[in-house]
């Protein structure tokens, strides 16, 4: 038999909820690529012994802003979202898994770089 490794999502999402967690996961992606991009331009801002810290702060964000990206992606395929005639927006799921698995990789990732920093 197949083995379904991800845990599938709770239907009965109201439009208020998805769109909370779609906004969420826009502003933390927005947030952690902003960050990414501050910190590297910053660099010549910095003394030289503190370049090293702030590169992989950097990198830290960045991973980051990818994984997020992902998994916002994985959001918008788990969920179908339709207005019908102008009216209520209605959520239903696709059936596609939702994979929030990439925050571990994550942190597998950025854990021991914040741990060098």
């Amino acid at each position: 038999p197949c083995l379904n490794a991800m845990a599938p999502l709770a239907d009965g999402w109201s439009y208020a909820e998805w769109n909370a967690t779609y906004n969420a996961f826009s502003f933390g992606i927005a947030a952690m690529g902003c960050a990414t991009i501050f910190f590297w331009l910053q660099l010549a801002n910095v003394s030289k012994s503190y370049r090293t810290a702030l590169i992989i702060t950097g990198i830290v964000t960045c991973i980051a802003t990818y994984h997020y990206f992902r998994i916002f992606n994985s959001w918008v395929e788990a969920f179908k979202v339709v207005s019908t005639d102008g009216g209520d927006y209605t959520v239903t799921l696709t059936g596609t898994p939702f994979n929030d698995a990439y925050r571990y990789v994550d942190w597998l990732l950025t854990v021991p770089l914040l741990l060098i920093e």
